[in-house]
């Protein structure tokens, strides 16, 4: 069998690489041309070179393909129109590539996000992603999406990073309606398990599946987490919706520059806190605690 991973050569990506090949998966990668980071692939994984928002860069690479896992997205810009330029059209140029190879499988990487009430441009982007997923399966695509929480481990993912960076920036710190959203991360260790499952089970296809950590935690005990694992003893200092909403100084403290305030705000807005009884039944699906 062989599996194509576009985005193979991020975080994510390289140990989804990894738990292919466990399982006796061949593996090929989709990754931008110039990508460094396709250079620390293990050596049995095939690189293909070109752009998901570029179709004739592509379409080699799923020649011969049984599988495809469509991760390649971007989660942070400031940008009009990137997110739906590369999250949705990327999507929909992947998905055409993989009818036009009579590709057998298909595992799309959502997003948690999705299931916010009021969406991000990031969120729109990866919720029409999924539709036009879930209508190709009209001209014969067996699909199956996935939608991760916040990831922590083997690096780390970006939010995860971005929020641990800026609680331990400063010995006093801000948290949004004081941190009580509540989340559930998933060690990225877990999270490939799962998505690999996915993939490869025929029993999940049209099917949609939360993968996240087994232990809810608000935004303000995993803060507390980070500065304990960092031997910090930093100061949180809860601040009403109202003034986040307003004090602009508090995205550059939160992201940085590729964020807009209000993606930077959205997670400490709203709880992200799914079932995951569906995957553990189907996928045989069993995280951990990242904190435990």
């Amino acid at each position: 069998m062989l599996a194509l991973v576009t985005g193979g050569a991020g975080v994510v990506g390289k140990a989804l690489c990894r738990e292919l090949m466990a399982q006796n998966v061949c593996v090929r990668v989709l990754t931008l041309p110039g990508d460094t980071l396709a250079s620390s692939l293990p050596k049995e994984v095939e690189v293909f070179y070109g752009d998901v928002t570029k179709p004739e860069t592509m379409r080699a690479a799923f020649d011969g393909v049984d599988v495809v896992y469509h991760l390649a997205a971007i989660l942070l810009s400031t940008k009009a129109g990137a997110f739906d330029f590369v999250n949705f059209q990327g999507t929909k140029n992947v998905v055409d590539a993989a009818l036009e190879a009579k590709v057998k499988r298909f595992l799309y990487v959502s997003s948690i996000s999705v299931t916010y009430p009021i969406l991000t441009a990031y969120g729109q982007s990866k919720l029409k992603g999924e539709s036009y997923v879930k209508a190709a399966g009209e001209h014969g695509l067996r699909w199956t999406i996935v939608r991760p929480t916040l990831v922590i481990g083997d690096g780390g993912g970006i939010e995860y990073n971005m929020f641990a960076a800026y609680v331990k920036r400063f010995p006093v710190y801000f948290l949004p309606g004081g941190g009580k959203s509540l989340k559930r991360p998933v060690r990225s260790v877990d999270l490939v398990k799962g998505i690999v499952a996915a993939g490869l089970s025929e029993y999940t296809r049209g099917k949609t599946y939360a993968l996240a950590g087994s232990t809810p935690i608000s935004m303000a005990q995993m803060a507390k987490k980070i500065l304990a694992a960092a031997g910090k003893r930093h100061l949180m200092i809860p601040i009403p919706w109202w003034i986040a909403r307003r004090v602009a100084v508090l995205k550059s403290w939160i992201g940085g520059r590729p964020v807009t305030a209000e993606q930077a705000l959205a997670g400490f807005l709203y709880d992200a806190v799914p079932e995951i009884d569906s995957a553990r039944r189907d996928l045989g699906y069993n995280p951990g605690n990242p904190f435990a």
